[in-house]
């Protein structure tokens, strides 16, 4: 256990990255655009401060993310030796995946994060914005170093994907002006949008369409439900991560207040993602160990797929009656 830990702001969490010659940055289990941008664009800024950065991630990167060339650089595997550990975009130390015991067993290590959460590293950069990238964004200029055209790509990676392409709650004033700022320095906004929003396999489009084909309805419509199983991805030659966006269209539904999807990354153990049109799915989540925002968040579920099913619809049907939706 450290004896101290402490919340410290951005200028702070620049101080401490300037003073660290060699670096490690951790994006989380499952990894997405906002992990990989954020982590991604640090990585370039330290890099360009003459700091020695390595990238690490347990978990394999997506065949999206790999259309980004720092996606190559990132390790499943811990090697070298550091004067800084950062997690970025890991709302507990758990979400580090395999790294969660190096990480935790090193003294001086750094939280940067827009999720809020457990304080668990010796510093925490803690903000509560769209995306991590927008703590990033922020953290830059005091490193002393030029924005350029890959590393504002990388941060607007973050901040689309976040937002939902900008059409999630958590977009604010704030959000749009960092993007003006992004696209004076030539972020590449159309292949980020192709990447995470618009391009899809042959495979990939089919397994979509088996899982709306499979949509369920709960609470007269107020919850909708769809999922994906291990035999789909292999029936479609697709992987799990695949499945990433697809709750939008259980929410999408007009008389959806909670929209949910289930993925099956491993037999019987379910990624759950939830979203809520003004009604906190956070706290849903949270009761099956996850985290996130209030109307976008998730969580792992182990058991058979109709059984974590009945456990998700029970949980809606409490929160329901709790906000006397029902």
């Amino acid at each position: 256990m450290r004896s101290t830990k402490s919340k410290v702001t951005t200028e702070q969490a620049a101080e401490i990255l300037l003073s660290a010659q060699s670096v490690a940055l951790f994006s989380h289990v499952r990894p997405d655009g906002d992990t990989v941008g954020a982590a991604s664009a640090l990585c370039l800024a330290l890099r360009k401060a003459g700091k020695n950065v390595a990238l690490f991630c347990s978990d394999e990167l997506s065949d999206g993310l790999k259309k980004f060339p720092l996606s190559l650089q990132y390790s499943q595997t811990f090697f070298g030796k550091y004067d800084l550990m950062v997690a970025v975009d890991c709302g507990d130390v758990f979400r580090l995946g395999d790294f969660s015991g190096v990480y935790d067993r090193f003294f001086n290590t750094m939280t940067i994060d827009h999720h809020g959460g457990e304080t668990y590293s010796r510093y925490s950069c803690l903000e509560s914005y769209a995306s991590t990238c927008q703590i990033i964004y922020e953290i830059l200029p005091r490193l002393q170093v030029e924005m350029d055209e890959e590393i504002a790509t990388y941060l607007y990676m973050g901040l689309c994907t976040d937002t939902g392409n900008f059409s999630n709650s958590s977009t604010d004033a704030a959000s749009f002006a960092m993007a003006a700022e992004l696209c004076r320095h030539n972020a590449d906004r159309q292949k980020v949008y192709r990447v995470f929003f618009s391009d899809t396999t042959f495979g990939v489009a089919r397994l979509w369409g088996k899982a709306m084909s499979c949509m369920r309805s709960y609470y007269d419509g107020k919850l909708i439900l769809l999922y994906i199983t291990a035999q789909d991805l292999k029936q479609y030659g697709a992987q799990p991560s695949d499945s990433e966006g697809i709750v939008q269209n259980a929410i999408a539904v007009d008389t959806a207040i909670g929209g949910v999807s289930l993925c099956e990354y491993a037999e019987n153990s379910f990624k759950v993602s939830m979203r809520g049109k003004d009604f906190n799915v956070r706290d849903i989540c949270r009761q099956f160990g996850g985290n996130g925002h209030v109307v976008a968040a998730g969580c792992m579920i182990n058991g058979l797929l109709e059984d974590v099913i009945e456990k998700i619809v029970r949980a809606f049907g409490i929160a329901f009656e709790d906000e006397r939706i029902c």
